[in-house]
């Protein structure tokens, strides 16, 4: 870990100048524009997107590691606004900008860029500006077929922020937990991490102003700033600048390495939240929930399976200590149905489930998060397994437009459906030998959605792959493009 700031008036400064430059940066360029519409759906707040910028996380060592880096700008509804400009292209590289190692570019929206490796290698950085930023989506897969990252680990590449929850990560015995934090812009942040328990939030010193160098990341190692310690959540947030942060989870069973994944950033916490993509199969799955507040939480879960909606026998209600995590097994109450699981509370709430296949060779996890109030973009590697987009109304019913386009631009695979109210709807993505892309346009409703990756319910391999993706809507449909740094945190 690089060094921390310990010297109160050093880190003021610095947070300070650090502040200006990035109120100059800048994300979005101009105001909201008008109201606007797409298939039939009304897209409130549509923003002028020029810039994107995205980190893509490796692996640690271990093992012989085959990743792919799939990069996309999609094709957009008609009357998306774009910034005025010449049109640049998307550019895979490493941190620094300025380096001239850009990897592969795309320069036509629509078209799919790849970066494979077969090495851990560095982190990647895509990057957009002008009307190609618009929608811009990537996604990190790597696969190991022996060793410590044994498995599958995917995960969307992340955009830089100043506030990320990470519930259901540990640092116990067979468990090696690591927080990565990108710094993608020209000035260093200042980080702190706060840290939640079963027991409620515990002091970590180690784990407060955090500096991550300008155009580097820094490593904070669980298991060495709190050892032995299960059930935890972490709040990260940035005092001075921004940072793409991450967390990967290796697992290590009794007989051999028991999987490798990134744990998916939460959404930020609300008295209602909805973990979409439990996937269907056997196995263990497990919901871990953090009550950040200062006041006991009183929480009810309802499961949403293919069926409807169904309360948890004798799980319905559960308590969460204030600032402290709550852990539920839900696999027997799913009795191998996959779906989504909505927590209703009078205290705001953020969660996760994890999900270990039947054999523990493998896990995957997902995370609560918004319902989507646009078109949501997934790029996707190569999947010669089919997967399982999984649509969850928690309360009226919805529908959805499903498309997945190949890097030629052409649709590959549509579909059109409704979804039950309180129902959770499986739409199987058929194998494909190419990278391509999925759009999830909602149609009406409040539908949340992810992508699963399972071993098949009949058949389960010596090895099991498993993995999953949380849907977002995309920037460009959002009115708010991400939380502003925050003055008062970095000042204190």
């Amino acid at each position: 870990m690089n060094r921390l700031l310990t010297d109160p008036r050093l880190r003021v400064g610095l947070c300070a100048v650090i502040l200006v430059v990035v109120a100059l940066l800048g994300f979005v360029a101009g105001p909201p524009a008008a109201k606007t519409g797409t298939g039939g759906a009304a897209l409130n707040g549509k923003a002028v997107v020029s810039r994107a910028t995205v980190a893509c996380p490796v692996l640690g060592p271990g093992g012989k590691v085959q990743s792919v880096v799939t990069a996309v700008s999609p094709l957009l509804p008609d009357g998306t606004p774009m910034p005025a400009g010449k049109q640049t292209a998307l550019t895979l590289s490493d941190l620094d900008p300025d380096s001239g190692r850009v990897y592969t570019s795309v320069r036509e929206r629509g078209q799919l860029g790849e970066l494979k490796r077969t090495d851990n290698g560095e982190i990647v950085s895509v990057r957009a500006n002008g009307p190609l930023a618009a929608g811009a989506a990537a996604t990190v897969t790597a696969r190991a077929d022996e060793g410590a990252n044994r498995g599958l680990a995917s995960s969307p590449c992340v955009a830089p922020t100043s506030d990320f929850w990470f519930v259901g990560v540990s640092s116990q015995a067979g468990r090696r937990g690591v927080l990565t934090l990108t710094n993608l812009d020209e000035e260093p942040a200042s980080v702190d991490v706060y840290v939640h328990g079963a027991e409620g939030e515990v002091e970590v010193p180690e784990a407060k102003g955090v500096v991550v160098p300008a155009r580097d990341s820094t490593d904070v190692y669980l298991s060495t700033v709190l050892p032995n310690s299960r059930d935890l959540a972490l709040h990260v947030q940035v005092g001075a600048g921004r940072v793409a942060a991450t967390f990967r989870d290796n697992a290590q069973g009794k007989t051999g390495p028991a999987g490798v994944d990134w744990i998916p950033a939460a959404g930020t916490p609300t008295k209602q939240v909805v973990v979409p993509a439990i996937a269907p199969g056997k196995g263990l799955r497990v919901l871990t929930v953090i009550n950040p507040g200062d006041v006991q939480a009183t929480a009810t879960l309802t499961l949403h399976g293919p069926n409807g909606r169904f309360k948890p026998a004798r799980k319905e209600t559960l308590d969460i200590p204030a600032k402290a995590t709550r852990v539920v097994r839900l696999d027997d109450a799913l009795k191998g149905d996959g779906g989504g699981v909505s927590i209703t509370s009078d205290q705001p709430l953020a969660a996760s489930a994890r999900m270990i296949d039947a054999k523990q060779t493998d896990f995957a996890a997902t995370a609560s998060a918004l319902p989507l109030t646009g078109p949501a973009y997934l790029a996707l590697p190569a999947h010669p397994e089919p997967l399982l987009l999984m649509l969850t109304a928690p309360d009226k019913g919805g529908a959805v437009l499903v498309e997945v386009r190949d890097s030629a631009g052409t649709v590959v695979q549509t579909r059109e459906l409704d979804i039950a109210e309180g129902a959770t709807s499986m739409v199987a993505l058929k194998p494909l030998t190419r990278s391509s892309y999925l759009t999830v346009t909602p149609r009406k409703g409040d539908l949340v959605a992810g992508v699963a990756l399972a071993p098949p319910l009949k058949t389960i391999p010596p090895v099991s792959k498993v993995t999953a993706w949380t849907l977002a809507t995309s920037l460009v449909f959002r009115a708010q493009l991400g939380a502003a740094p925050n003055v008062q945190s970095a000042l204190r």
